[in-house]
């Protein structure tokens, strides 16, 4: 998988969760800003398991803050450099 396709594939299941417009992600949009609670961190990260086949810890999801985040956990999981 490409650095592109993680991105485009994690920012889409972020949209769809999250109900945003997609010019309002970027690596450096804080959750908390897009209207995430940790319900939703939690329920992304189920569907992130999905998507990517990996395994996140509650304690990789509380430490979620920005969009970025969520790229390199999932990049460092599924071995795509970013």
């Amino acid at each position: 998988m490409t650095e592109m396709e993680l991105v485009e594939q994690a920012r889409a299941v972020l949209i769809r969760r999250l109900k945003v417009d997609p010019d309002e992600v970027t690596p450096e949009t804080n959750m908390e800003d897009l209207g995430a609670d940790s319900l939703d961190l939690l329920t992304m990260a189920s569907e992130f398991e999905q998507v990517f086949s990996v395994a996140i810890s509650t304690k990789e999801i509380q430490q979620i803050r920005t969009f970025g985040d969520i790229i390199r956990q999932l990049s460092a999981k599924v071995g795509s450099p970013v």
